[in-house]
């Protein structure tokens, strides 16, 4: 979807994303991974979506708007360098 496109998936498998439990948890997580975005990628719009009907397995996607991302979305590596160094502060 854009430079930083991340998938939040519980390592154990389950089928929807309110299937998993301690589901406020799993949001913790989404919501690190979120502000991580925004500073890797200098955008306050971060983009989440959570369809399930793609993948058969619990997932969050979080995205940076891609109209104000800056990078290249196929960067894979420096991408999450970025995002890494970004949890780190």
């Amino acid at each position: 979807m854009s430079p930083g496109h991340t998938l939040v998936i519980p390592k154990k498998h389950y089928r929807w994303v309110w299937d998993v439990p301690n589901a406020g948890k799993y949001f913790e997580v989404a919501q690190k991974i979120a502000r991580a975005l925004q500073k890797a990628f200098g955008t306050d719009f971060v983009l989440s979506k959570i369809i399930g009907d793609e993948v058969f397995h619990a997932h969050i996607w979080i995205y940076p708007d891609p109209a104000q991302a800056g990078g290249n979305k196929d960067a894979f590596v420096e991408n999450a360098e970025k995002i890494r160094k970004a949890i780190e502060k």
